[in-house]
């Protein structure tokens, strides 16, 4: 006999509750529909499927054609016309976006590092760079470079690669110098490693970290039985969603370069065993919704099943199916 309904409708209010206090935007939630639940079914969806999705979260249909015309705006989508319905792909652009934030949202911080440091020097321009800087410290922030000095930002982990594509995104790249190097400090020496607390905000990263956990915590409980499926996506959305936001804004720095007990490893543990507790239901209600008359909607990229570490129940070829969360 399958399990008794109470447990979904006990998950449905404590959506509810963490949704009273903490509601979304419309805009950011409609980006972590499209990252987590739509690009592994070929970034394909109806503008009616979209509010059928997250109207329950909160978010109105009006505010939601806004929020889809703005990622339109901003190259995130592709729109199409069909009759008097509006059919939304991911762009390249979108594409590309919501693979860059997977690696810090399904994977996280690597647990060793080989002391490589990736280097972005903006040597004086006058006043006539101040501009420039701040536009510049902005989107290095962002990919979690710390400032290390006037003008010279550090990240151990980031790429050459990152670096530049924001450079030349600026219109700055013969204006600043991309380095990788090594610490020579020496044993008496200031290394660059012990100005994390100064250089990222980590204090303030740890306290959204163990708010997380608070907040998702007791969900753990209401998820053992059998799951109402549209409760189970909302449910999935919210968590996605409120992780999202954290994990953007951490700047990924390895393991050994991280506080003793860091709260971000028990927030990713708790965020990974409720995703996956919530994935099949959830999985039932958007197929369902999204996939209702659209031949664009495709079957599950085998890919997904490596997030966070790799689906508990998931066999080795599953858990390994490719590189991209």
């Amino acid at each position: 006999m399958a399990d008794s309904p109470p447990t979904s409708s006990s998950l449905a209010r404590y959506v509810a509750h963490l949704l009273t206090d903490d509601p979304p935007r419309a805009k950011s939630l409609c980006v972590s529909l499209l990252g987590d639940a739509l690009a592994c079914h070929g970034g394909a969806i109806w503008l009616g499927s979209i509010i059928e999705l997250l109207e329950p979260l909160g978010i109105n249909e009006r505010l939601l054609r806004t929020s889809v015309f703005r990622l339109v705006a901003q190259g995130w989508l592709q729109a199409e016309r069909h009759g008097r319905r509006s059919l939304y792909q991911l762009s390249d652009q979108g594409l590309r976006h919501t693979e860059h934030a997977s690696q810090r949202i399904y994977v996280g911080p690597a647990a060793d590092w080989n002391g490589e440091w990736t280097l972005v020097a903006l040597p004086r321009l006058g006043n006539s760079g101040l501009a420039e800087r701040t536009e510049l410290r902005r989107e290095l922030d962002w990919e979690g470079f710390g400032m290390i000095a006037p003008g010279l930002f550090a990240h151990p982990r980031a790429d050459a690669h990152t670096a530049h594509d924001i450079l030349e995104k600026l219109g700055i790249a013969d204006k600043a110098l991309v380095l990788s190097g090594r610490d020579q400090a020496g044993p008496a020496g200031l290394p660059i490693a012990s100005l994390a607390p100064q250089c990222w905000n980590l204090d303030e990263l740890a306290g959204q970290y163990r708010h997380f956990s608070q907040q998702f915590g007791p969900l753990e409980a209401l998820l053992d039985g059998a799951l109402e499926p549209a409760d189970a996506f909302a449910a999935r959305m919210l968590l996605l969603h409120t992780w999202r936001r954290i994990v953007l804004h951490d700047p990924q720095l390895p393991v050994p370069m991280l506080p003793e007990q860091w709260p971000g490893h028990a927030a990713r543990q708790l965020c990974g065993r409720l995703y996956w507790k919530l994935f099949d239901a959830s999985e039932r209600h958007l197929d369902a919704v999204a996939g209702r008359d659209n031949e664009r909607y495709t079957p599950l990229a085998p890919s997904v099943y490596s997030r966070f570490g790799g689906r508990p129940d998931a066999g080795p070829e599953r858990r390994g199916a490719a590189a991209t969360p």
